[in-house]
């Protein structure tokens, strides 16, 4: 049996890293193995997308091969933050990994697609 690690934005390891994940819009990181699911909350707009873009990269040069990002949470999803997943793309490409998207509303899932990620998202 693999062991759980659960970071959540109210119990984490050192004191910066609650207000990093605030930032970067994420609620919830559940580590299992190789296996990270994010669960992103409220608006995920271009502030937030730095952020967001370099916990995604930290997950994976810390040993996740598998994303899941869930999106159920999030309220809008401009444009220039959904490129973010293209960076996290390519990292887990070069490592032979994967990502999904799920649970994003019919707006978000619509940005999405438009941006050519459509068949990432679960909707």
């Amino acid at each position: 049996m693999r062991a759980r690690r659960a970071l959540s934005v109210s119990r984490l390891l050192h004191p910066g890293a609650a207000l990093r994940l605030r930032r970067a819009g994420i609620a919830r990181v559940l580590v299992t193995g190789g296996l990270a699911r994010v669960a992103l909350r409220g608006e995920i707009t271009g502030r937030e997308a730095d952020e967001l873009a370099a916990q995604l990269r930290r997950l994976v040069q810390n040993g996740c091969r598998h994303l899941v990002v869930d999106l159920s949470e999030v309220t809008y999803l401009a444009r220039e933050s959904a490129g973010v997943f293209f960076g996290a793309l390519r990292a887990l490409k070069d490592v032979e990994g994967s990502m999904a998207l799920q649970g994003a509303c019919p707006r978000s899932a619509a940005t999405l697609r438009c941006l050519g990620l459509g068949r990432l998202t679960n909707v």
